[in-house]
Order: structure tokens, then sequence, then C-alpha cells
């Protein structure tokens, strides 16, 4: 047995019919704008759905196996209530698909804004369901005859109505193809009733009938014989302006790609939004007024400048001087800090003589060495300063980065040095500035006595920050080296405090300072 006569087949089928016709049911949403059309349509697609998962629902139940083995009676009278059921809910079916073809004709003839409809399609829908009611009756003999009659008669009223509406050449061969396929489904049916042939299975008919109803109805679409927007929606969408078309309750039919989902209350800045009344709805667009609006202001400012040239000049020249001025005053403040660190260096240059003896080129390497050291200290604390000037803050990267780049200048003299930091953020600039300045005396310190080596570490304990030195030599400097009077001065006014310890070859500097920024009055 294959799988498919085993079944298998046969419940896929169903299933990808039910996601067919969910696909079906939500396109119908945007391609059908006429809203009693599309709820009619919807109304089919749902009673299609209702219908194919019974079937599938049945057909499950019929491959109970270990329940037909186990309980056979029981699974007996499960089946023979399903195939009830199933023959009541068929019936129904074939009650209710003329009419809702009936409705969908003539609502689709009609404009959005038609009157309700009048009570015909009432009462054809209640002689159906009475016809139905007394076809499923076991005590009315005769009566699915009638009802077949009347399924017939309401078929041939639609075909009838179909052909009027495609009267003209042009729409006669738009629907060719709808009418072919009630055609073909009508010989189905003539087959399957009347002549039985063998080669025509016996248990596909519920899903035949349905799979005829679900591509008729969407040939009508295709095919420009109901009112669908399919054609339009994508045109319209290409549109380069941001529009949108409304129905009157307000929903977006059509809406270009520019276009946000859903008008809001007030067009966005630079545009402006215009709407037109349409039968049955409106248009709505926005345009991009921006360029008008940025020429009004400039003709306003044109306007209000026009008697005050002169004096905008002369602000203009005024600020370039005061600009002028203060880059000024911070050269010169610049070149005031830096004063001493320029002195040694020129001094340092000063005594290296152009042509060295060979005894005498240790000491001139040593003194370049020294050299660059100088140099590097006045670059770095220069860049210092005047990233100071923009926020009165200096981050603690900054300040590492200079010891660094000191400590690289300084071992080419024989000074090793370490800086350290663990910490993150920024601290004031005064302190930061002292910091580094405290750093790089003992680090000039250590030229004079090397080999040496400097170990610095910079940390937060509590609010205040802690500079650790460590200075390892034969000769340690003194007190006065490591803190000369000018930042002995800075340091009280700072309200710090700093500690001097020795052991036999070492000295251990310990500074700490406030974190928040705050002078000590004198």
């Amino acid at each position: 047995m294959t799988a498919w006569e085993g079944g298998v087949g046969q419940g896929l089928g169903y299933l990808l019919f039910l996601a067919v016709l969910c696909g079906w049911s939500w396109s119908l949403q945007r391609r059908v704008v006429h809203p009693a059309l599309r709820s009619a349509m919807q109304g089919t697609a749902l009673l299609l759905f209702f219908w194919i998962a019974l079937r599938a629902l049945q057909f499950l139940a019929a491959f109970n196996l270990p329940m037909a083995r186990d309980r056979w009676q029981a699974y007996r009278l499960m089946q023979t209530a399903a195939l009830r059921g199933m023959d009541v809910v068929s019936w129904l079916i074939f009650a209710l698909l003329p009419w809702l073809d009936l409705l969908i004709l003539r609502v689709s003839s009609q404009p959005l804004d038609a009157p309700p409809l009048d009570r015909t399609p009432t009462l054809h829908l209640a002689v159906s369901l009475v016809l139905w009611l007394a076809a499923v009756l076991p005590l009315a003999a005769g009566a699915k005859k009638i009802l077949v009659g009347w399924i017939a008669l309401s078929t041939l009223c639609f075909a009838a109505g179909l052909i009027k509406n495609a009267a003209s050449p042009a729409r006669a061969r738009r629907a060719a193809a709808p009418i072919a396929i009630l055609v073909a489904f009508a010989l189905y049916v003539w087959l399957y009733f009347v002549k039985r042939p063998a080669w025509l299975p016996g248990s596909g008919f519920i899903f035949a009938a349905a799979a005829a109803v679900f591509i008729f109805w969407e040939s009508c679409l295709r095919s420009g014989m109901l009112p669908c927007n399919s054609r339009y929606e994508e045109l319209f969408a290409l549109a380069p302006a941001r529009m949108w078309i409304e129905d009157e309750r307000g929903t977006t039919v059509y809406r270009a790609r520019l276009a946000p989902p859903r008008p809001g209350a007030d067009a966005p800045p630079g545009t402006q939004r215009r709407s037109w009344p349409l039968r049955g709805g409106s248009v709505l667009w926005e345009g991009d007024v921006s360029a008008l609006l940025a020429l009004q202001d400039e003709l306003r400012e044109l306007t209000r400048e026009r008697g005050n040239r002169l004096l905008a000049q002369r602000n203009r020249i005024r600020c370039r001087l005061l600009e002028l001025r203060w880059q000024n005053r911070l050269c010169a403040e610049v070149e005031r800090r830096m004063q001493d660190k320029i002195e040694a260096a020129r001094r340092l240059l000063a005594a290296v003589p152009e042509r060295p003896a060979e005894a005498e080129r240790e000491t001139v390497r040593r003194a370049l060495a020294r050299l660059g050291v100088l140099i590097c200290a006045v670059k770095r604390k220069s860049h210092l300063f005047l990233k100071s000037k923009q926020s009165n803050r200096l981050p603690l990267a900054e300040i590492m980065q200079a010891a660094m780049e000191s400590a690289r200048c300084a071992a080419q003299t024989g000074v090793e040095c370490a800086p350290f930091c663990a910490e993150s953020g920024s601290v004031p600039a005064r302190t930061g500035m002292l910091v580094y300045d405290l750093f790089e005396e003992a680090l000039e310190s250590c030229l004079t006595a090397a080999p040496a080596s400097l170990l610095m570490r910079l940390r937060r304990a509590g609010g205040e920050l802690e500079l650790r030195l460590v200075i390892e030599s034969s000769q340690p400097p003194d007190e006065a080296a490591l803190l000369p009077p000018p930042l002995r001065d800075t340091l009280r006014r700072l309200g710090g405090t700093y500690r001097l310890e020795r052991d036999e070859e070492s000295l251990y500097a310990t500074c700490r300072l406030p974190d928040d920024g705050k002078e000590a009055r004198p």
C-alpha cells in the first residue's frame, strides 16, 4: 500500500488547502476595496475552511486503528455519527454557497456609497435554510430533491447574471475563464451523481467542490470581473509623493511606499498636508515645503540684517580679535609655566659639544637623553594644560599617557620607570597638573643618579587621589629635589599632604589630594 492510498497524501492535501484558504482570506482584506464584497468573499472563504476542516477531522478519525481494533462498536458508532454529521453539514454548505454567490454578484456592481440591500437576499437565505432543514429531517420525504432543484435554480440565476455582466466583447473575454470553470464544475457534478464512471474517484467530491469554488472566485478577481485593487496597489506604491487613499471609515486603502502606514495627526516638519474628497473616501498627500520655508527664513533674515551689515561685520572682527587675544594669553601662560624646563633644556643643549671626542660620547648621549626627557615634559605638560582649559577636568587616561611617554624617553638614560593606574574617569585640572608635575620632578631627579628605577601608582582612596612613588637608586634624591617650593605652595593651596619614607636603598613618597577640585583657603 502506498503512502497516498494509506491516507498520508490526502491528509497533507487537506492541510495544504486549509493553509491556502487562510492566505486567500488575508489577501482578500488587502485586495478587495468594496466593504460588502470583501465581507461576502471572506464569508465564502470561512465556509470553505469550516467544510474542509470538518472533512479533515472525519478523515483523521477514520484512521484511528487502535480504536477500531480494540473497541469496534464504539468505532462504528463514531463513524456513523461522523458520516451523518458530515452529510448534514455538506447539505448546509450546498444551500449557503448559491446564496453567497448571488450576494457577491449583486454587491460587486454597486458603488462604495450605495444604500443597503433590500430584503431579496434575506428572503433567499431564509428559503435556503428552510429547505435544508426539511432535507436533513428523516420524516420529510422528497425534500432533498426540492433542495437540489432550488440549488440548481439559484446557480442558473447566478450564471445568467454573470453572463449578463459580461455582455460587452471586452468583458466577455475576461469572463471566459470563470464561466469555463463554472461549466467544468457543473459537468463534474453531473458525472459524479448521475453517471459515476469508474475512473472518477468517489471520496474526493468535497475537496474538489471546495477547490472549484476557490479557483472560480480567484479567477473572477484575476480577470477583473470583481472590483479588485491588485493591479493598482503596486503602481500606487511607486508614487514619488507621500500619498494615501482612505475609505469612508478612515481606513487606508492605498499607500505610497514613501508614506508611513497611517497618516498622523500632524504633518512632519517641513511638509504640508492636503486632502481632497472622493466618492466613498478621500485622498491625502504631503508636499515637501522645506525649501520654501528655508527660503522664507533666509529672506526674513536678510530683511532684518539689511540695516545692520556694518554692525555685524564689526562684531565678527571683534570676535576674531578676542579669539586671537585668548590664544595669545594661552601661549603666554604655557610659556610661563614651561620657562624653567625650557631654560634647563637650553643649558643642556649649549653644553653639548659640536664634535665630541671618543671619550665624551657616552656623556653626550646621556645629555641628549636628558634633553629628550625635558622636551617630552614640555610637550606633554603643554598638552595637558590646553586640555584642561576645555572642561576644567583632566582624564586619568591622559595623565597616564603623558607619564608613559616620559618613561619611554627616560629609559634611554638608564632610568627604569613603570607608571600604573587601574582607575578611570577624570580629576580636577589643577590636581591632575600637580600629579604630573610631582611625577616629572621625581623622574628628573633620577636622571642625575642613573641607573635608577621609579615606580608610580595612581589610585583613588575614598574621596582623595593618592600618588605613590617608589625610587630605588644608589643616591636617592632629597625632599627639596622631589618637592620644590612652587610645588609645595600649590600642594598647600589644594589641601593635599605629602610624606617621605626611606630605607636602605629606596625612597617612598606618598601624596594625597582632594578629588573634589576645591582649593583650601590660605
